[in-house]
């Protein structure tokens, strides 16, 4: 089967880690023989040329000045908050740029599949005349439909128009149906590389432990804290940095380490600073998507603290999760949106409020004081990472979804 994906954000090269998803799904497919071309937005860094990968890359370009590209790319959001007025500015010509690139080529495709409900779902739907459409919804997009009400009619819209939609999280499949349009969401939780995040253990661990230690600063024997993820409003990370002080108190050692960028990297400092704990604290920017696994396998527990951001925009399903999981590491993680779908009290990871810091504080501490506990949840969360959350079953699933839409079946 033919296929051709929209996307908004897609990872600028190999090492990135934006919208990695979206990678693997259309890398999973080319893998089980299907043509798959990927179409985004052109940026000054994207590299299109993947060798082996599968994927043929193509980039439409909307702007007149290499100076100035803020469609796409985790750029549009300010803060994951709301959009940027250069984003509202480029929305229409990027918009047009994308639908001719559609329009010009659908009758080389089978099936026609957009990633994110806006914009990227309405664009499809103009562009497919007869071609059947899949839509894909991972957060964002829901997020500005529900939000802007012009967002909102053109979803209902596309999602009428749509021969299947997908959602990431049980929480994502609620709020479409709230819209009243379009099939039944299937539930489509994201995978992992379960052979590129795996456990570390024994003297690897031990000195891949002591070299990121050393590189960041953190005192050789401390209990490390792991999150990882971008700087924004609904990573939760200002929850984290509250409950360094009362984690402190009960694990005297304790060090956090955020890896990662973005706009609140300034703001979470200066919180750190006024609550006492900015030694305890280590932001250090992002890291290589290949080096995600050294840090993962180096932290005694990992920290994912998703909220719903001031303006309501919440993770569909954090990818941070679910390497954490293949990676074997104890896992604490906020009861919100899509993770209680995949993250079970006590046995693979353990859940605590969402916002709530001192209740991070407490699973934190608890983990941290706890070898065996750390063993037992690290083994669970492996095993049901092998066992449930592999790419390859991911890109199974979404292949019987597109012979189905093509078939006239959804």
């Amino acid at each position: 089967m033919r296929v051709l994906h929209l996307a908004t954000t897609y990872p600028l090269h190999d090492g990135d880690s934006n919208a990695a998803f979206v990678a693997a799904i259309a890398e999973g497919l080319a893998a089980r023989g299907h043509d798959i071309d990927v179409l985004v937005p052109w940026h000054p860094e994207l590299e299109l040329e993947r060798p082996g990968s599968g994927v043929r890359l193509r980039a439409f370009r909307y702007s007149p000045t290499r100076h100035w590209h803020p469609w796409g790319y985790a750029q549009a959001l300010r803060g994951d908050r709301e959009l940027r007025r250069d984003a509202y500015l480029a929305a229409g010509p990027a918009a047009l740029a994308a639908w001719w690139q559609i329009r010009r080529s659908r009758h080389r495709y089978d099936l026609l599949h957009a990633h994110w409900l806006v914009p990227n779902a309405p664009i499809v739907a103009a562009a497919r005349g007869n071609s059947p459409m899949v839509v894909s919804c991972h957060g964002s997009g829901v997020f500005l439909a529900e939000r802007l009400g012009w967002a909102g009619r053109l979803a209902r819209w596309a999602l009428r128009s749509s021969a299947a939609v997908t959602a990431c999280s049980s929480d994502l499949v609620r709020r479409l149906q709230s819209f009243g349009a379009g099939p039944v969401p299937v539930r489509m939780p994201y995978g992992v590389h379960t052979d590129r995040f795996r456990p570390l253990e024994g003297p690897a661990r031990d000195a891949v432990r002591a070299r990121l230690h050393r590189q960041h600063g953190v005192p050789a024997d401390a209990p490390l804290v792991l999150a990882v993820g971008r700087l924004v409003y609904k990573k939760g990370f200002d929850v984290l940095i509250e409950a360094l002080p009362a984690l402190a108190a009960r694990v005297p050692g304790a060090h956090v380490v955020i890896v990662g960028e973005g706009p609140l990297a300034g703001e979470l400092e200066q919180r750190a600073r006024a609550n006492g704990a900015a030694d305890r604290l280590h932001l250090i920017g992002p890291a290589p998507h290949v080096e995600l696994p050294c840090y993962y396998g180096a932290a005694d527990v990992v920290a994912v603290p998703s909220v719903h951001g001031p303006a309501g925009n919440v993770d569909g399903l954090p990818n941070t999760l679910l390497e954490a999981l293949a990676s074997g590491s104890p896992v604490v993680a906020s009861r919100v949106a899509g993770i209680p779908d995949v993250l079970r009290h006590d046995d693979n990871g353990l859940l605590f409020p969402e916002a709530d810091a001192g209740a991070l504080a407490g699973v934190l501490a608890q983990l941290l004081s706890d070898v065996a506990a750390r063993h037992r949840i690290g083994s669970a969360a492996r095993a049901d990472a092998e066992a449930n959350l592999g790419w390859d079953r991911v890109a199974a699933r979404f292949e019987k979804l597109y012979e189905a839409a093509v078939a006239g079946g959804c």
